[in-house]
């Protein structure tokens, strides 16, 4: 694993050998304009009384915060695309209160703004702020070494770094863009592809949409023409069939014009395959959301059951363009989390993995050993005491080689070496 850089001042949490003592350090190691914040005084004052689940959850609202600024100072148009916002649109900081934590989380990762390491312990952050913070009643008390560790990942993975530099501003991407005619494409996508791998997919998804606007400036619309098919060449699948679920929605909500502008687009990527069949994605991929929002939510294990009773009686035959959406959600609600798994969610869940087809259980084992957030959970006792138990459910399905061997790992080793295994590749899939 890359050793982490952090700024000179984080090693003033070091020095810190009582929270209530040395809370002076603990400013000194978060960045000078975050230091006056009202959120660090009460927090220290709340420790001082002894209320440490009141003091993680003001340091965690600052370190949300914070993340908010970054994201306006990268570029909130890349983040929008890269959470699959469909929402009313970002713009402002106070708009990015409507987005969930973990989507903060997820889509600051995404783009590079926290490094790989981040991503895991806000995760665990973000866990135990739901679970044990003034935010919701609180499972337990926290004794002062988790309040210290808690108060110091969130400054060492957020609130000790500055701002980030501007991503390639896509505003600018798009002036220059509909300004001139390009000879040929391929200096802007050299340009492009050397960007971050992060901020593909939101470039083209902003391309995409300004592509099907019906007032479209037709110099722009000639380039994207030249450049899109390249670009779609390097996105993710997800990036892929986000943009196809557009499509359908565009049907839905604006009409012919939009929608035949969306298909002409996936015609020029060669990306027709990816249009779902009478438009089931939407419906599919929407109530598979609705799962996923329920497992990351504080209370999910009593919310989880109803959404996934919905997302089952929508029936087995589902569209490839959701399929990816549709197995994450059933496979989080099915793995549960460190604290335990939503029992009455058990029932719908076994039921949706059962009637997996061959590409389904492709797509199944290819999440297991791919998806960096299946990874993560695979790096706890219980969610990999309840993949063994997947195991036995799919054990009379048909699998190819690689899938058969990633079955058999997983049902012949011990569970500490299963942990093991997905602890190693997590940290491997994160710096990807």
């Amino acid at each position: 694993m890359e050793t982490l850089i952090l700024p000179s001042r984080f090693e003033n949490i070091e020095k810190v050998d009582s929270l209530s003592k040395d809370w002076d350090l603990v400013k000194l190691a978060i960045r000078p304009d975050c230091r006056d914040e009202k959120s660090i005084e009460k927090a220290q004052k709340a420790i001082e009384v002894g209320l440490n689940d009141a003091a993680i959850n003001y340091i965690w609202n600052l370190a949300i915060y914070d993340l908010y600024r970054k994201i306006i100072s990268y570029g909130i148009e890349y983040f929008s695309s890269a959470i699959n916002w469909e929402g009313k649109k970002l713009n402002t900081i106070e708009d990015l209160r409507e987005v969930k934590d973990y989507q903060i989380i997820s889509g600051t990762f995404s783009l590079g703004i926290i490094p790989h390491e981040a991503h895991f312990f806000l995760e665990q952050c973000r866990e135990i702020r739901n679970n044990f913070s003034t935010a919701h009643f609180p499972m337990g008390e926290l004794d002062k070494i988790e309040t210290f560790n808690f108060i110091k990942n969130c400054i060492k993975y957020v609130l000790t770094y500055d701002l980030p530099a501007p991503g390639l501003q896509i505003k600018e991407l798009i002036e220059n863009l509909s300004s001139e005619k390009l000879e040929k494409g391929e200096e802007i996508c050299a340009i492009i592809e050397n960007q971050s791998s992060k901020i593909h997919g939101p470039i083209l998804h902003n391309l995409f949409s300004n592509y099907i606007k019906p007032d479209c400036n037709a110099i722009l619309k000639y380039n994207v023409k030249l450049i899109a098919p390249s670009l779609w060449n390097i996105v993710s699948e997800d990036v892929k069939s986000s943009i196809a679920v557009k499509f359908a929605s565009l049907r839905e909500v604006k009409g012919k014009d939009g929608a035949n502008e969306a298909l002409s687009f996936l015609k020029l990527v060669n990306g027709v395959s990816y249009i779902p069949e009478s438009y089931k994605e939407v419906i599919f991929k929407k109530h598979a959301q609705f799962l996923i929002d329920a497992h990351y939510e504080w209370n999910n294990f009593y919310n989880e059951p109803n959404f996934a009773k919905e997302l089952d009686a929508l029936g087995y035959e589902i569209p490839i363009a959701s399929l990816n959406t549709y197995l994450k959600a059933v496979l989080l609600s099915y793995l549960g989390n460190c604290y335990g798994v939503s029992k009455d969610a058990q029932e719908y869940n076994e039921k949706m993995l059962l009637n997996l087809t061959q590409t389904g259980i492709r797509g199944l084992f290819r999440l297991i050993d791919q998806n960096v957030d299946i990874v993560r959970i695979l790096s706890s006792p219980g969610p990999v005491n309840r993949i063994k138990s997947l195991m036995d459910l799919i054990k009379e399905k048909t699998m190819l080689p690689e899938q058969q061997k990633i079955f058999d790992f997983i049902t012949k080793s011990s569970s500490r070496d299963i942990q093991k295994y997905f602890e190693e590749k997590y940290w491997k899939l994160a710096k990807l």
